[in-house]
């Protein structure tokens, strides 16, 4: 019975490896993710088919953000006003120079933001069934310095290999969920009300 138990939970563990991807990170060697108290979100960028796929995304990532100990996350809508008055009609996928990261610092009391690349989001067929492939990178940048603290990318596809117990995503929105959950998960510690030294 217990090779027959310890056999499952290597299958288990198979599966559950082969359809995360794992995600990679870089954390600057002098990050200080406790002096980043106010941040915000920049839309992600698509380069998936789905145009549409970076506001998808974005919206899911904000709402898992809001489950880290950042003190405050600004609310999209202010955000996207601040952006407007920063660069006009200047899209917000173009990149962003340090002066302009200045200014949306200076709106919005923010001293970090988030920005992303969706590349996949989208179903892929599996025999007769479709399953959801995620495949994004997202940067934390220093609106001060205009330097990378930390970005992190993944690639996720359920439907490889033997389901296990149906407990795979098998809808976009609920793949991108994991996805993000799995990208912030790499972020260092983030204390609540940290200060710089």
């Amino acid at each position: 019975m217990r090779d027959v138990k310890g056999k499952m939970a290597c299958i288990a563990a198979l599966v559950v490896l082969a359809g995360c991807g794992g995600a990679t990170r870089f954390v600057h060697p002098d990050a200080d993710l406790p002096f980043y108290e106010k941040v915000a979100v920049i839309p992600f960028q698509s380069l998936a088919q789905d145009r549409l796929a970076g506001e998808k995304i974005t919206n899911v990532f904000f709402a898992e953000l809001l489950l880290r100990k950042f003190d405050q996350v600004v609310e999209p809508g202010q955000f996207a006003a601040a952006m407007i008055r920063v660069r006009g009609g200047t899209p917000y996928t173009n990149p962003w120079s340090g002066e302009e990261l200045g200014k949306l610092a200076e709106e919005t009391g923010i001293q970090g933001v988030f920005m992303g690349t969706v590349r996949e989001y989208t179903m892929t067929q599996n025999g007769r069934d479709m399953y959801p492939l995620v495949a994004l990178e997202v940067r934390f940048i220093d609106v001060a310095t205009g330097r990378i603290v930390w970005s992190s990318s993944i690639t996720r596809k359920t439907g490889i290999g033997v389901p296990f117990l149906g407990r795979e995503p098998r809808t976009l929105d609920g793949l991108a969920a994991d996805a993000c959950q799995q990208l912030l998960g790499t972020l260092p510690e983030v204390k609540a009300h940290g200060k710089r030294p």
